[in-house]
């Protein structure tokens, strides 16, 4: 098995785990965020960010690296496809999800809360398409 092998299974693993963080999330966990209004809310939100950050991290960590290594490595049309996707990913939760995710640690807002819950939906549309490329770019690799 070659590097450019190697950095695809890592990609490949890390987007299908990513994958499926942010499909739960969209069906689960951030439309359930809308039933707890109260007081604690703020409490609520900070406790659920700090738990989240450890379940996500290895998974971005693992692809952004890969992605990295791989367009640097490969650069393939795949490759660069991927990274692409992976910046729109990134740019899209940088820029709302973040700032909404801040906002709510202040309070529950139903505003900020559907804006969450569309954003995501974009992103995990994105993230299944990545997953789609990175599945065709291992398959590619893995031939030789």
């Amino acid at each position: 098995m070659n590097w450019a092998q190697s950095l695809c299974y890592i990609g490949l693993a890390s987007t299908l785990y990513m994958t499926g963080i942010v499909w739960f999330a969209q069906i689960v966990h951030y439309p359930l965020l809308g039933r707890n209004k109260d007081d604690s809310f703020s409490d609520f939100a900070r406790e659920y960010q700090r738990r989240t950050l450890w379940v996500v991290t290895p998974g971005l960590a693992g692809e952004l690296a890969s992605a990295t290594l791989l367009v640097i490595i490969a650069p393939q049309l795949t490759s660069w496809l991927g990274m692409l996707l992976l910046v729109a990913i990134w740019l899209l939760t940088l820029r709302f999800q973040i700032p909404q995710h801040l906002a709510l640690k202040r309070g529950y807002s139903e505003q900020i809360h559907r804006h969450l819950v569309q954003g995501n939906l974009v992103r995990s549309l994105l993230w299944t398409i990545r997953a789609g490329v990175m599945i065709w770019t291992t398959i590619v690799f893995s031939a030789g």
